[in-house]
């Protein structure tokens, strides 16, 4: 007979499950709250080349360096800023308001999550870099979807006046130059409104082109496919170097520009050649860099200039200094057998190629 007071003995496995249950909830609090509040730091450059340290949450530095992989890594972004793309696009998809079960499944695919929190996390920290021409803005013909939009200004302002008869026969309005669009889309939308969505005016502010533009626009009416100018993924090896960094193999392999066009017309080729010049001085650029430093420091305005040193010096991932004449990188034949898997590679993740722009 059990004395009085005294718990049954059956009672005890559960008491002890709810004092583990307990201990355990206050563990994963106590991790929480340890990876929230750790902070890490980075450095950048301005557009003088002096040297700023930012101060973040381990888990924002995280966030943000995935955003700046998926648009300046795995996307066209740098060859806005570091040639003479006019405009890059990336877009996301956000699972509320709903809009069909098949939008709600895509907005939690990697690739969307990365860029929506990524997108979130660097609006805390986007006014310490006075670049004005990155933004994100809500399409309304297509509810869900946000996109991330970099302009290079005075390259846009070249296209738009070149292809200015196309622009005002589209828009059906005088148009004077592209910072005249710009202007507009700082109270509107760039491309819902501005360009009007029209893949036409899409493509050549894109930077691909007046033909492959309208070439595009007939292959989408005429459902006959009009190719491409280049796949990059024809170029991949069966085989790539073992230490190579994920983040270079996206720069050297899926950054430069890939879009519908005449592949053969003599505005490909030169198109080609010029985003094949810029891919040199993207590598070059990124080469031995701490890659989040490296795309803030362009964020802030920084160019770098070829047979000179930065005030405060610039580093590498190990903080030592080094000089911007650095040589070309040169990894050889892509085509050419290299040693070792490709599998090894988390290449998973990668944004799938389209032609609809």
């Amino acid at each position: 007979m059990a004395e009085w007071g005294a718990l049954p003995k059956c009672a005890l496995p559960i008491q002890i499950l709810k004092y583990f249950l307990w201990v355990w909830a206050l563990f994963i609090a106590f991790f929480f709250w340890q990876y929230n509040g750790r902070e890490t730091s980075l450095c950048f450059l301005d557009k003088n080349g002096i040297e700023h340290t930012l101060h973040l949450p381990v888990k924002d530095r995280e966030k943000i360096c995935g955003l700046m992989q998926k648009l300046f890594a795995e996307d066209s972004f740098a060859y806005v800023l570091l040639g003479n793309k006019p405009m890059c696009r990336g877009s996301y998809q956000t699972p509320l308001p709903f809009h069909g079960w098949a939008n709600f499944y895509y907005s939690f695919l990697g690739h969307y999550q990365t860029l929506r929190d990524g997108w979130i996390t660097w609006e805390k920290y986007r006014h310490l870099f006075p670049s004005f021409n990155l933004w994100a803005e809500k399409s309304e013909l297509y509810p869900g979807w946000t996109s991330i939009l970099l302009v290079n200004e005075k390259q846009f302002n070249i296209v738009v006046a070149n292809n200015r008869k196309d622009f005002e026969g589209i828009l059906q309005r005088e148009i004077v130059d592209g910072s005249q669009l710009l202007k507009e889309a700082k109270n509107s939308s760039l491309i819902d409104e501005a360009l009007q969505s029209h893949q036409v005016l899409l493509g050549i502010t894109l930077g691909y082109g007046r033909e492959n533009s309208w070439k595009f626009l007939e292959s989408c009416e005429t459902l006959i496919p009009a190719g491409f100018v280049w796949d990059e993924q024809e170029d991949i090896p069966d085989e790539i170097p073992e230490d190579i960094p994920s983040t270079d193999f996206y720069l050297l392999w899926f950054s430069c520009p890939s879009f519908a066009g005449d592949p053969h017309s003599e505005e490909s080729m030169e198109l080609k050649t010029n985003y094949l010049l810029t891919k040199q001085r993207v590598m070059k650029y990124y080469k031995d860099k701490d890659f989040l430093e490296a795309t803030l420091s362009l964020l802030a305005g920084y160019r770098p200039q070829e047979g000179c040193v930065a005030k405060n010096g610039n580093r590498d991932r190990k903080g030592r200094l080094y000089p911007f004449h650095l040589k070309m990188l040169v990894l050889g034949d892509a085509k050419s057998p290299l040693p070792n898997d490709r599998k090894r590679l988390n290449i998973s993740n990668i944004r799938p190629l389209t032609i609809v722009w």
